[in-house]
């Protein structure tokens, strides 16, 4: 299962790669457009996002979109320890950013938090998913060890919901049973919502 999903990640980085910098322009316009139509957005106050590394899908526009709807925009930031997760933190126009062990970009200031589940939404970076909202990270477990409480609980919330590309979607991908399942996934193309 482990290696498939190497070969996947290796494949899927590679596609992404492949896209222009102009496609990668407007598929941030239209995602953050098209984010603040949606009934989960309008109803959510605190919202997580991140900072786009290269390749990943652009976020800036979405969160200059958080900001302008006049909700809080939270950004994650590494933990330490054996089993490391991620702490999310307020982020606002002008907070200084350093880079992390990953080369990620994260808030220096980290006294406004919020635990994960007081979130209401949750926009996570991705390699790959498919149509029964699984989810391919980077392979590090961050965000499925921040949020493995869901699996626990029959309300969802915070919502989870994925940015990618439309070609990042797989027919199939394989899925442990520590990973978290996502809600939805927003492209450049559409919104998926996922059934629980």
């Amino acid at each position: 299962m482990t290696a498939n999903k190497f070969q996947i990640r290796t494949a899927y980085r590679e596609k992404r790669r492949q896209i222009l910098p102009a496609q990668r322009e407007m598929a941030a316009a239209f995602a953050a457009k098209e984010l603040m139509q949606q009934a989960v957005f309008l109803q959510s106050e605190h919202i997580a996002c991140y900072l786009a590394t290269p390749f990943e899908f652009e976020t800036l526009p979405i969160i200059e979109a958080i900001w302008q709807a006049k909700k809080y925009c939270y950004l994650p930031v590494l933990d330490s320890g054996e089993h490391p997760a991620l702490t999310f933190v307020r982020y606002q126009y002008g907070d200084a950013l350093h880079l992390n062990r990953y080369s990620i970009l994260e808030p220096v200031k980290v006294s406004e938090r919020i635990a994960s589940a007081d979130l209401d939404l949750a926009l996570v970076p991705l390699i790959a998913f498919d149509h029964a909202g699984h989810r391919l990270g980077a392979g590090g477990g961050y965000y499925d060890r921040s949020f493995a409480f869901l699996r626990a609980l029959a309300v969802r919330k915070p919502q989870l919901m994925g940015l990618a590309y439309a070609i990042q979607e797989k027919e199939n991908l394989p899925s442990d049973p520590w990973d978290i399942h996502l809600d939805a996934v927003l492209t450049e193309k559409a919104v998926h919502y996922f059934k629980r």
